[in-house]
């Protein structure tokens, strides 16, 4: 019987973390068991295995990195009456990371709830899952993370390894650090309307989607992608070329307990805002899950990173090579300004656009924020 090696799991993915295996070397197992959990700078995925057998070995451990391609874990004939053999009734031994397999195969958990509850050191073995079958989800995970436990001992410092997520985003930050010259371009942008038009469509609208300033901003981006379209390339290092995209798949920046994940809105500027709200909300939620899928986190062409309330008076993000430019949202807040001779408040929001100086300069990202702004501050009301 062939070893099994690292699947391709997607466009750009060259690699994968093991995070979690379910067998142990001994086990006998059946075909579609799942086998292990991997974590790639994409998202996290479970691979099944592709026969039944007996684990004869496990060439990767719990941390390690292995390629697409590689042996993960070499599986030899069982016999007949052992074939069927269910999960459950697989051998005791301790499995890499030091969990039993026999334990791990019993729950009910995405990879994502597996990974919260390794760190707020809760064993899933034995919860009660409050989801569909008895699945194990986080508000569970969190419920018996926040059980009172006897007090540590004192340590002078924590330490805990660079893995999944976390590490994905450190070694992309890491490239873009090296590679893009970047340039940061900052505009103040009122809002008062935006805001003015938002608050009384939360109000009445009960199944639809809540609008954020977000949606706005990406279809302004979207609509300021299409006149400046240096902002929507990327640059062929190899081949010396500037390459402009005839697709606008817009990033937006998500914040998740296991780190920074860029969900992908497809098609961004032929969509309205309540699509654009739809998607989001939709995306943003899966991200936090730990459930889209790979294609759902791939392919953009511009990035949008918005830490709402957080967004603190400015920031100058880092642009995800191989992208052109990135844009940052800032917090709105009642500033006082002048018009028209006198000084009001008004609902005011920063605005940064950081660029890659090598395909495009700061006229072209300067224009390019004004545009942004310029439909912002002339909001169109949402049907509804």
């Amino acid at each position: 019987m062939p070893d099994f090696k690292l699947p391709d799991l997607g466009e750009g993915v060259a690699e994968a973390e093991i995070d979690r295996w379910h067998v142990a070397e001994g086990d006998t197992i059946s075909e579609d068991q799942a086998l292990v959990d991997v974590i790639t700078d994409k998202a996290s995925a479970e691979i099944p295995s592709p026969y039944a057998g007996v684990v004869s070995r496990i060439h990767y451990g719990t941390g390690d990195i292995a390629p697409v391609g590689a042996v993960l874990i070499s599986i030899d004939a069982a016999p007949d009456q052992d074939v069927d053999v269910p999960p459950s009734a697989s051998a005791e031994g301790p499995q890499p990371g030091g969990e039993n397999a026999r334990d791990v195969g019993e729950v009910k958990a995405t990879p994502s709830v597996r990974q919260l509850a390794r760190s707020l050191g809760v064993q899933l073995h034995g919860l009660a899952g409050s989801g569909p079958g008895g699945r194990i989800l986080r508000a569970d995970v969190e419920a018996e993370g926040s059980s009172p436990s006897p007090p540590a001992p004192h340590a002078a410092e924590r330490r805990e390894p660079l893995r999944g997520v976390r590490r994905s985003v450190a070694t992309r930050m890491s490239e873009a650090h090296r590679r893009v010259p970047p340039v940061t371009h900052v505009e103040e942008c009122d809002v008062t309307e935006l805001a003015n038009i938002r608050k009384p469509f939360n109000e009445r609208s009960s199944g639809a989607p809540k609008l954020t300033y977000l949606p706005f901003i990406v279809e302004a981006a979207a609509a300021a992608l299409e006149q400046y379209p240096a902002l929507n390339a990327s640059l062929d290092e190899v081949a010396s070329e500037i390459v402009f995209h005839d697709r606008c798949d817009i990033g937006i920046a998500v914040d998740t307990p296991d780190g920074l994940v860029v969900p992908v809105i497809r098609n961004a500027g032929l969509k309205s805002v309540l699509e654009l709200a739809t998607d989001i909300e939709r995306l943003a939620s899966g991200a936090r899950a730990g459930n889209l899928q790979l294609t759902e986190l791939q392919g953009s062409t511009f990035t949008v990173t918005s830490p709402g309330a957080f967004g603190g008076l400015m920031a100058t993000p880092i642009v995800l090579y191989p992208q052109a430019a990135i844009l940052g949202v800032h917090k709105a807040t009642d500033r006082p300004v002048v018009r028209n001779g006198h000084i009001v408040i008004r609902k005011m929001m920063n605005l940064s656009v950081t660029f890659d100086h090598r395909i495009l300069d700061g006229m072209a990202a300067a224009k390019f924020i004004l545009k942004v702004i310029e439909k912002l501050e002339h909001p169109e009301p949402p049907p509804g």
